[in-house]
């Protein structure tokens, strides 16, 4: 499986540096940046070229932000055929669950595992410190 991340400026790229800062190595992974001076055709010109050697079936994009210009770039793609699939609202635990269970599942197992577990990836201190008092209680 090959992953683009794309994202806004430089978030594609940074988001594989703490990927592999935490996770290791991730060769499969391929930043996009989507720069200011550019626009959705050139966004989807530069994915196009990364993907030009890739099965589009075993190709995933994660996009930064649902209905963004990176989003939109991706979603062309995998509407014409090019990608199989786009998750979009990339963070650092959607992209370690990408990089930990690539090579384990499919794209369509991995996207419907994402979607059924991302809620898990994002916490509030002041409600866990609540559920965790309410623990201790008893």
């Amino acid at each position: 499986m090959k992953v683009i991340l794309v994202g806004h400026a430089h978030t594609a790229k940074a988001m594989k540096e703490a990927v592999e800062m935490i996770f290791g190595e991730v060769p499969d992974f391929y930043p996009v940046e989507f720069l200011p001076e550019e626009g959705l055709e050139d966004l989807i010109l530069k994915m196009k070229a990364v993907t030009k050697s890739f099965l589009p079936d075993d190709t995933l994009v994660i996009a930064d932000l649902f209905s963004g210009t990176p989003y939109n770039a991706a979603a062309t793609l995998a509407l014409k055929g090019h990608v199989k699939d786009v998750i979009a609202g990339m963070s650092l635990p959607i992209c370690l669950e990408v990089a930990s269970q690539m090579n384990m599942l499919s794209i369509d197992e991995l996207t419907k595992y994402i979607e059924n577990n991302s809620q898990s990836y994002t916490k509030v201190l002041s409600v866990v410190s609540k559920e965790q008092a309410s623990k201790e209680d008893f």
